[in-house]
């Protein structure tokens, strides 16, 4: 949440420092360095946009501002596309030996580094929930819901079945519960992370919302009341002769 932050940026030293010294970041180590450098460039303003532009000069400084941050990357853990794609730019921040040794580890991996190594950081197994028995919609699948449960994360591969972190539970069915205003805010008002799917009469198209701060019912002469949220999102699934997710 913290690196995601609008504000990121704006973070004391000390309090990146003593983030990405944690063990536990749920987070590729590739995306703990693409903050940092971040972080770094807000820290010199007159830095070129574009790297491929920078001076020796301009390299120099950000090594200084990164110099009590660039120790604690785990660097050995970034794989061989994001080391090219991603540190390569960088390398001259670096210091040359750990440079060479990264590029050692990915021509040579069993071959022993001389460098410092910090141990990989601890990957939480999550425990899934248990399934119920019954389906929980007749509109969408459980491909679905994991593909749903994949945005919801911000995640760039989508879940499968069998590891969708979430379940789904039904609160509402229009069949059984009624279509009504009334129904919808009887059995959803206040209620968190809520996705609603409809399926457009006799087609294929389903469309979506998800909703994670929730409803409340609207009180008598204010029904224009509005939350602000940045985490929701509308959606159309693929399905049957819909040949594409948007």
């Amino acid at each position: 949440m913290i690196f995601d932050s609008e504000n990121f940026t704006s973070i004391q030293e000390s309090t990146l420092i003593s983030l990405i010294k944690r063990d536990d970041l749920q987070i590729e180590e590739v995306k703990i360095w693409k903050h940092v450098i971040e972080w770094g460039i807000t820290r010199n303003p007159g830095l070129p946009s574009d790297p491929k532009n920078w001076t020796s000069e301009n390299f120099l400084a950000m090594k200084t501002t990164l110099q009590n941050c660039l120790p604690l990357i785990r660097y050995f853990q970034i794989p061989g596309d994001d080391v090219i794609d991603n540190l390569q730019l960088y390398q001259q921040i670096l210091d040359k030996n750990l440079w060479d040794y990264i590029i050692k580890r990915l021509v040579s991996p069993n071959r022993p580094i001389l460098s410092v190594t910090l141990p990989p950081r601890k990957v939480l197994i999550q425990t899934l929930p248990p399934r119920g028995t019954e389906p929980f919609s007749k509109v969408i699948s459980e491909a679905h819901a994991a593909e749903i449960a994949s945005w919801v994360d911000k995640k760039d591969n989508m879940y499968s079945v069998a590891n969708n972190p979430y379940e789904f539970k039904l609160l509402l069915r229009g069949t059984r519960d009624g279509f009504a205003s009334w129904a919808f805010w009887n059995l959803c008002d206040k209620q968190t992370n809520v996705v609603v799917v409809i399926k457009v009469k006799d087609t294929d198209e389903i469309l979506g919302r998800y909703n994670p701060v929730g409803w409340d019912k609207p009180k008598l002469f204010l029904l224009n009341c509005y939350k602000d949220c940045k985490e929701s999102f509308i959606f159309s699934l693929k399905n049957g002769a819909i040949q594409n997710t948007i």
